[in-house]
């Protein structure tokens, strides 16, 4: 069986006398695998963001007022 995640393309066999999952657990294992690359995407996104040098000044602050 071959499974297609975005980029991410993985050969699956099993062997005689293993149990076979469900198309409901593969679906469920997949939504899974899809989530936790989402989660890394959007964390390597914020990490480049909080470290990026942007252009421009900020507006003051305020301390003290």
């Amino acid at each position: 069986m071959t499974i297609h995640i975005e980029r991410m393309t993985s050969d699956v066999s099993l062997h005689e006398g293993n149990i076979a999952l469900t198309q409901q657990q593969i679906d469920k294992f997949v939504a899974l695998v899809i989530s936790k690359l989402e989660d890394r995407a959007r964390e390597a996104q914020r990490a480049r963001g909080a470290t990026q040098i942007k252009r421009g000044a900020a507006p003051p602050f305020g301390a003290g007022r």
